[in-house]
């Protein structure tokens, strides 16, 4: 039998595997795990500090000592002025009943008009029969129809509702000034005084006649009117021209 050298460390010799490293190796996981659920870190999030508020300054009519600013006055009304929502903004306004209508489908409105009766045929007119008695009436002596004497209409001078309990009494007038043409009344606008006075008179409608539309003022500024308490009070006045405003006809020849 041969002899092997002897080693420099004489180590037991020993037979199968050792469990021990197994169990070394078992328990080193374990404490791992347990370290790494442990002491397992979390990444710090710094703290925000708070975010404040802008500042926000109003513009307001008062200036900061609480008196009235005209600048920020007109700069306000211009901005009011440049508001596009004030003209962008469509109003709607709902029509009142708009709810209440009835619809009504287009093909019950007729598009055509209805045909009418046809015309009857033309027929032969004949004229009628002439009075048997008109021939004799014809050489009978005519009798003369007297009209009636139409009375002569004098010039009317009325006043309007504001004037009218002022007016004078009894009031006449007789133009002076003839004219041979037609014309309209002729109306004025007047201002009386609280003492009755015509203080001012102006033509607001004139009649066609210039010398008629001078005299009808002339005669309105001599009139005296009603004393009120009111300092002075506008109305119309009208002259309505009659026979006596208007020339007699040349006789015939």
């Amino acid at each position: 039998m041969k002899v092997s050298a002897p080693l420099t460390f004489q180590w037991t010799a020993r037979e199968g595997g050792s469990w021990w490293l197994v169990l070394f190796v078992f328990l080193s996981f374990v404490l791992h795990s347990a370290a790494f659920f442990i002491f397992q870190g979390k990444n710090h999030v710094p703290a925000r500090a708070p975010r404040t508020a802008p500042s926000v300054q109003l513009l307001t009519a008062l200036s900061p000592d609480g008196t009235r600013s005209p600048e920020n006055e007109a700069l306000l009304e211009w901005i009011a002025t440049q508001d596009p929502a004030l003209f962008a903004k469509v109003a709607s306004v709902e029509p009142k009943g708009l709810l209440d209508i009835r619809y009504k489908p287009s093909f019950e409105t007729p598009r055509t008009h209805p045909l009418g009766v046809p015309p009857e045929p033309d027929t032969v007119e004949y004229p009628s029969p002439r009075d048997p008695l008109a021939l004799i009436r014809s050489v009978m002596p005519r009798t003369e129809v007297k009209r009636p004497a139409v009375a002569p209409q004098p010039t009317r001078v009325t006043f309007s509702e504001s004037l009218a309990s002022r007016s004078p009494a009894d009031l006449h007038f007789a133009p002076q000034s003839k004219t041979n043409k037609p014309v309209e009344p002729t109306t004025l606008l007047a201002g009386i005084s609280d003492k009755g006075e015509v203080r001012f008179v102006f033509l607001n409608a004139p009649g066609g006649s210039p010398e008629l539309d001078a005299e009808a003022p002339a005669f309105l500024r001599t009139l005296r009117f009603a004393a009120v308490e009111k300092p002075l009070e506008w109305g119309t006045v009208t002259f309505f021209w009659g026979d006596d405003a208007f020339a007699a006809p040349d006789a015939p020849r």
